[in-house]
């Protein structure tokens, strides 16, 4: 009986410790103000480059960005840590795609690309 005991709770541990991995890594919730009233969503200007500019950035500086990524990015018309600063997390979700699976924290992808956006508007950055 405790061998049966012991099997029933284990399971019942596992089955909790995948549920709060689940929740916090794959289903975070999203900063979104949820008691606003529905507007009618305004499309932004965000400049999309459809040849690299002349002075575009290699967006591999950034932390958790790779040659992969970065080559995605590129495709989807951004070249500059400017662009990627202004993505919100859905644009941002909608121009790698399948590739931001593997991510597990997007948002200090999104953090670290203003950072660098930031220090080359003051010139610390070439």
């Amino acid at each position: 009986m405790n061998i049966a005991v012991a099997l029933v709770l284990g399971i019942l541990i596992g089955w909790l410790i995948e549920w709060v991995i689940d929740w916090f890594y794959w289903r975070r919730p999203r900063n979104e103000s949820r008691n606003l009233p529905a507007a009618i969503p305004v499309k932004t200007q965000k400049i999309r480059y459809k040849t690299p500019p002349a002075d575009a950035d290699d967006l591999k500086q950034i932390k958790g960005v790779g040659p992969v990524i970065a080559k995605r990015l590129n495709q989807a018309g951004i070249y500059k840590f400017e662009q990627i600063a202004d993505l919100t997390l859905d644009e941002f979700e909608e121009a790698l795609g399948d590739l931001l699976q593997r991510f597990i924290n997007e948002r200090a992808i999104l953090r670290h690309a203003r950072e660098l956006a930031d220090q080359k508007a003051n010139g610390e950055l070439k």
